[in-house]
């Protein structure tokens, strides 16, 4: 399944990327540190993070404020807070394409932190750790990895991810949700898959970033 991404599609933020596994396609930007907007989000020892998330077509419901939820769970900690204190860092995730039913959001929300981890690179966002995301699903005892629309569909299970990133290895689990029917022995068979998995997408992040770097590079003579 291929994987795509790009750094600075947009010019009038501090950050953004896209970030596509085959028909799901999900665009992030960053602006920040910037003033806290409202008052009484002022942290005076931290930064203050909103994060909006829209979808692919209509208007936001409480699938989005859900997948906000979870981006926030994930996205917070792995920012350095203490270094932006009293300032807010906006983020919005536009969702392009979806690539799954509104009952499941492993696809959007796998992509989603992929293209944030690349949009707050891109910002010069100061980072704890590497990290990036991917999902699979089970079916007969089968697990595939980066399922398609057909293959979530008839799945007993799906699960989505994020570990660190060392040395181009997966390293700590960060966060980990799944829905479904599974069983432990199952489950620790997906984190390994979707651990190995990262690393593959990985080396595709890494083109990506330096690519990035070599378009922001400014020849001097």
């Amino acid at each position: 399944m291929a994987i795509t991404s790009e750094q600075n599609i947009l010019k009038q933020v501090d950050g953004s990327a896209t970030f596509q596994i085959d028909s799901t396609k999900v665009i992030s930007s960053v602006t920040g540190p910037i003033n806290v907007i409202r008052q009484r989000n002022e942290e005076p020892t931290s930064a203050f993070l909103s994060i909006c998330v829209r979808p692919a077509s209509g208007l936001p419901s409480t699938r989005e404020s859900y997948l906000e939820t979870k981006l926030k769970k994930i996205i917070t900690p792995m920012i350095n807070m203490e270094q932006y204190a009293s300032t807010e860092i906006q983020i919005v995730v536009q969702i392009l394409e979806s690539g799954e039913r509104e009952q499941f959001t492993c696809m959007e929300l796998s992509c989603a932190v992929n293209s944030l981890y690349l949009a707050l690179l891109n910002a010069g966002i100061s980072l704890k750790a590497s990290f990036l995301s991917s999902f699979s699903a089970c079916k007969d005892g089968n697990i595939i990895v980066r399922p398609r629309m057909n293959e979530l569909d008839f799945s007993t299970s799906h699960h989505v991810s994020v570990f660190s990133i060392v040395d181009g290895k997966s390293d700590e689990l960060i966060y980990s949700d799944s829905l479904g029917k599974t069983t432990e022995d199952e489950l620790f068979k997906v984190l390994d898959v979707i651990s190995n998995d990262i690393i593959k997408i990985n080396e595709s992040v890494r083109e990506t970033i330096l690519q990035g770097v070599v378009n922001d590079y400014i020849w001097k003579f």
